[in-house]
């Protein structure tokens, strides 16, 4: 967008010659006629600048001045004196409020680079301004994320201490338990010839928009939620036999044997509804102001003539389709 300009000027040659120049430079120029219409442009257009003439004919150029400052839109204005009465009173200049004077005999250059120097001075002040409202949003948001961190980790702890080491295994870990539930529970039915209770389920748990947190926080603070997440997991799924891994930076597997369906979109639940009673703050979030979870179920019965990883492939299936809902807490069950 060009850059806006406004001129007060009665003396129609200088008026013409920066209006001139200004104009080719890329510059959008409007002229005042009047102090009042100066006025009217400052409050409705917004300018970028503006330049006033201290010739006679335009009255007390340091008193418009002033009067200019007094405006909502005119306290941060630059505002450039043009003097061509072969005399400047630089200590009123600047004490109305000026930002700068240019003198007779008018150079193009010199017009043209106090300009711009003045338009990048109020560019990098506004600069200065959204950065401070953008801290002034989020410094409170590090605040309640670092007290909700420090709270419940403590309670964290407290459980954990009952429940002996809550560190987690991978992806490596997840694939051998895994195997090896599969084949117990397909010589179980084999041996039992019925299909009752061997049921088992993978229940992959992924944080939305986990990549806008990782980018937007610092690498303690990302560090400190993924512990607090796996320790929150763990303490929601009770059973001895149930496996908690950490697949991937906020990405989750429970493994469930003998777990129907059913079973496994209810610890899914109770995971979610845990974790939203954090609350722990995700100002980068599309879809919730909080961490919140997207969970892909895989359940199957298990079977020799199928290997173990089609359980994998169908939670991952699942897992997809949860993360396209674009909600918070989304369920999706794929049984093989």
């Amino acid at each position: 967008m060009k850059p806006r300009v406004v001129i007060f000027d009665s003396n129609e040659e200088e008026r013409n010659f920066i209006s001139n120049l200004l104009k080719n430079a890329n510059y959008k120029v409007t002229i005042a006629h009047s102090e009042l219409e100066l006025f009217d442009l400052i409050n409705i257009k917004c300018p970028d600048i503006v330049l006033l003439s201290s010739s006679p004919a335009d009255k007390d150029v340091y008193l418009v001045c002033k009067k200019i400052k007094i405006l909502k839109n005119g306290e941060n204005l630059p505002v450039i004196i043009v003097n061509s009465t072969g005399r400047i009173d630089v200590e009123n200049v600047f004490n109305s409020g000026g930002s700068d004077y240019i003198s007779e005999p008018f150079s193009s250059s010199e017009v043209l680079c106090k300009i711009s120097h003045h338009l990048e001075i109020q560019r990098l002040r506004q600069e200065v301004k959204e950065k401070n409202s953008q801290l002034a949003k989020i410094i409170p948001h590090y605040q309640k994320l670092k007290a909700t961190l420090e709270k419940t980790k403590i309670e964290l702890d407290k459980l954990n201490e009952k429940r002996g080491n809550t560190s987690l295994g991978g992806r490596d870990c997840l694939l051998t338990i895994l195997e090896q539930e599969w084949l117990r529970g397909a010589r179980q039915r084999a041996s039992l010839g019925d299909s009752a209770d061997t049921s088992i389920s993978l229940i992959l748990a992924q944080i939305n928009d986990f990549s806008a947190y990782q980018e937007n926080h610092e690498k303690q603070v990302v560090y400190n939620c993924l512990e607090l997440v796996a320790k929150t997991i763990k303490t929601t799924v009770k059973r001895a036999g149930d496996l908690v891994c950490a697949l991937q930076e906020g990405e989750f597997a429970i493994l469930l044997p003998n777990t129907d369906s059913y079973g496994a979109t209810t610890v899914a639940t109770r995971i979610n509804q845990t974790m939203a009673e954090l609350q722990i703050p995700h100002h980068y979030s599309e879809i919730s102001e909080y961490l919140s979870f997207s969970c892909g179920i895989g359940t199957g019965i298990p079977s020799q003539a199928l290997p173990a990883t089609v359980l994998l492939e169908a939670a991952e299936r699942a897992l997809r389709e949860a993360l396209n809902s674009r909600k918070a807490n989304m369920i999706v069950v794929d049984c093989v």
